[in-house]
């Protein structure tokens, strides 16, 4: 029993340290993946607290292999082909020819600094082509790279995945044939054609039929997650036990059919699996970062350090090189799209099974094998995390903060709102498909987008890349209520906002929307879309006004005491802050106020 509760404390402790750790990164911008194996460590190697081997036994290196299934799968679920304009070529070339570009440079690096074998270095080399969507993500969150860069190393990190573990498993396959005296090409090149045949046919069959099932609702909505993570899970497993390793490759399609079919309702899918993949890339790496050992860890430092160089200065330069090509990206892209090469939780998986065979037959420097792929993955990451920001500045290949605004609706009030904005230096786009009112806008010289907010139009060709806000401004409040569903995932909850209705000024909880479904109530509690209509008619003007010592907030209430209405406030900094109903914002020296002023008060 004690044992028992120990264990589950243990898992229950696991998952605490995870969050804080995944809250941590978020607080300082860097991949949770830092934290999370300097975590493993401590708890593993340096306190002896975690002991996987033998707190999971057998089901430990099953359970990585669903886990990391899981990852690739939940991202290959954002990979659609209508991002490719432009760029499919390069990402080809990425993963063909870079590749192995990549695997040789590595391979010679890695014999000429370790002195492992060559067949050794070059399942290393095998191992550490990767990269992955848990290390570039946040990455390119903190760095803020163009959309050309963004995809680029977005599509390269997910798809590169299976390709770098179906080589590891053919080189591995042809090492340990080697060691017995039975190697042979014929062999390895069966063994690869099994393994892609498996993993395409079932992968895209899947996907398919996981598709029309989803799109024929013949399992209810609530389920969908679970069809799909069961699913998922099966066709691994069942890839892998037709073709050893062949499930990466399988699962990854199937995301990646889901992503570009139509009409498939994948909203709570997306949600459920974003958590579980948080969740798992927490415990892997912790887990494995547990099993290491200190003394083999000082062992690679000097290695895994000139590996790194190898890999920033001489793999990836020509890796890019040969894949941007006579490609739409230019100098500056390439030059920072180069320098972002981390290694993820492919890699560290691959090492992980691997490195524990390799030591089972003795390979030489077997046992170095794990602790070196560890080194490269924290330094690969490391680096590209503390400079690809000030990197993608000095090149001015860096997207600024978000600050841009989609406004629903091209009516009068939301074309006074807009004009204001701009006025005071935020890019507005009014969404709407009321085309006489899109003229009016387009006549006044604002921005507009002619679709229905929730259209297939506005999903396919509406690019959110620079906006961070959303008003809803609509005089049909079911509209701004659909609209803040819609693109509440794109800005997050804090930046959706709408106008309120009679309905939650008269507090009728059974008309009001709940607030799970809604954005947040702008400006103050009576501000709906008729009363903000009257006051313009009656002559009410947006004015801007800038606070100073000598004009204080209180003062420039009891200037406009007669009548006046807040909207926003821009900070010093040129930070956006809305007005809500229900919250007070103090503003201060150097803040500039937008307000809806009375005649009588201007």
């Amino acid at each position: 029993m004690n044992v028992s509760f120990g264990v589950a404390f243990l898992i229950a402790g696991l998952v605490f340290l995870g969050l804080l750790s995944q809250w941590l990164a978020w607080r300082v911008k860097l991949p949770a993946i830092l934290f999370l194996l300097v975590l493993g460590i401590l708890l593993g190697p340096i306190l002896g607290w975690l002991r996987p081997d033998k707190i999971f036994g057998l089901l430990l290196f099953p359970t990585i292999s669903l886990g990391v299934a899981i990852i690739l799968f939940e991202g290959a679920l954002s990979l659609r082909l209508s991002e490719l304009r432009g760029l499919g070529t390069v990402i080809q070339r990425l993963l063909s020819l870079g590749v192995f570009s990549t695997w040789a440079i590595i391979s010679v690096a890695t014999h000429w600094l370790t002195h492992f074998a060559w067949p050794m270095a070059i399942l290393f080399g095998a191992v550490t082509v990767v990269s992955g969507p848990t290390v570039i993500t946040p990455i390119l969150r903190s760095a803020r790279p163009n959309a050309k860069i963004a995809k680029v190393l977005h599509w390269e990190s997910i798809l590169i995945d299976p390709i770098g573990a179906l080589l590891s498993v053919i080189v591995f396959e042809a090492l340990v044939a080697n060691s017995a005296a039975t190697a042979s090409l014929g062999a390895a090149g069966l063994s690869f054609l099994r393994i892609v045949s498996v993993g395409v046919t079932l992968g895209v069959a899947g996907g398919f039929t996981l598709g029309w099932i989803l799109r024929r609702r013949v399992v209810p909505d609530y389920l969908h997650p679970l069809l799909v993570l069961a699913s998922v899970l099966m066709i691994f497993a069942l890839a892998d036990a037709l073709a050893k390793d062949s499930g990466l490759l399988a699962v990854t399609l199937i995301g990646m059919v889901l992503a570009n079919m139509r009409d498939i309702p994948l909203d709570n899918i997306l949600d459920f699996k974003e958590s579980l993949s948080i969740l798992l890339i927490s415990l892997l790496f912790i887990v494995l970062a547990a099993r290491l050992n200190l003394t083999e860890i000082r062992a690679v430092l000097g290695p895994g350090l000139g590996l790194l160089v190898a890999i920033q200065v001489l793999s990836q330069p020509i890796k890019v090189a040969f894949a941007s090509w006579g490609s739409e990206l230019n100098w500056r892209e390439r030059v920072l799209v180069a320098w972002i090469a981390p290694r993820g939780i492919v890699a560290a998986a691959t090492a992980a099974v691997l490195g524990q065979t390799l030591q089972a037959v003795h390979y030489p420097h077997a046992a170095l094998f794990v602790p070196l792929t560890f080194a490269v993955i924290i330094a690969s990451v490391l680096l590209p995390s503390l400079t690809a920001r000030p990197l993608a500045r000095l090149l001015h290949v860096d997207e600024k903060e978000p600050q841009s605004i989609l406004i629903i609706s091209a009516n009068p009030v939301a074309q006074a709102i807009a004009k204001a904005l701009e006025q005071a230096g935020f890019a507005c786009l009014l969404l709407d498909n009321d085309f006489a009112q899109i003229r009016t806008a387009r006549a006044a010289g604002i921005n507009t987008f002619y679709a229905h907010p929730v259209s297939v139009q506005a999903d396919r060709y509406l690019d959110l890349l620079d906006f961070g806000y959303m008003l809803g401004l609509a005089e049909d409040h079911a509209l701004n209520i659909i609209a803040s569903m819609r693109y509440k995932p794109e800005f997050g909850l804090d930046h959706v906002f709408i106008l309120t209705d009679e309905s939650a000024i008269a507090g009728r909880d059974r008309q009001q929307v709940a607030a799970p479904y809604r954005g947040r109530y702008l400006f103050g509690g009576d501000a709906t879309y008729v009363r903000l209509s009257q006051l313009l008619d009656n002559g009410w003007q947006i004015h801007t006004t800038l606070l100073s010592e000598s004009f204080s907030w209180e003062a420039y209430q009891e200037k406009h005491r007669s009548g006046f209405l807040p909207l926003f406030v821009i900070t010093g900094e040129h930070i956006l802050r809305v007005m809500l109903a229900g919250e007070s914002i103090v503003p201060a020296s150097g803040d500039r106020i937008l307000a809806l002023i009375a005649p009588s008060a201007a």
